[in-house]
């Protein structure tokens, strides 16, 4: 219970009635200019925007093409998918899977943070570098099982 006895009141009735349903705004008065104001001369007052459509001059997509086409096409759209977390996560499951091969030791965790690394990239929008990221990272951790003697004994 609240301490002031009106603060679940609804608001008092409006003075005037809201328009009937359908009936048109009543019109704004004409700008005056403030007594004692100038306007420069040639002055014609503003232009209304010529705004575009979004989309207008967008050309279609030709028939039959597909997106993965379009990214493969150009270097820098391939390079784009193997940047950010994407990169991070190839680095890693590569380093997971080389590691134990060179060095005679592992680490356990950096195919989970490089299947963590795909996964940021896949929703950032990097899809390619994520699923490749991905499957390295997987890949490390199976090698990771078997360096460590979990699996293959």
């Amino acid at each position: 219970m609240s301490d002031t006895p009106n603060a679940n009141q609804p608001p008092p009735p409006p003075s005037v009635p809201p328009p009937p349903f359908g009936a048109a705004a009543p019109a704004m008065p004409p700008y005056q200019v403030p007594p004692g104001y100038q306007v420069p001369p040639g002055y014609q007052g503003p232009t209304a925007p010529d705004y575009v459509t979004p989309y207008q001059y967008q050309q279609p997509a030709p028939s039959g093409s597909l997106a993965l086409g379009a990214i493969l096409s150009s270097p820098g759209a391939l390079l784009y998918q193997f940047g950010g977390y994407a990169l991070y996560s190839c680095i890693a499951g590569l380093a997971a899977i080389i590691v134990p091969f060179v060095a005679g030791f592992y680490f356990p965790i950096l195919p989970i943070i490089g299947l963590l690394n795909g996964a940021r990239a896949i929703q950032r929008g990097r899809v390619i570098g994520g699923v490749v990221g991905l499957v390295l990272s997987a890949l490390g951790g199976v090698v990771s099982l078997f360096a460590s003697g979990l699996l293959g004994g």
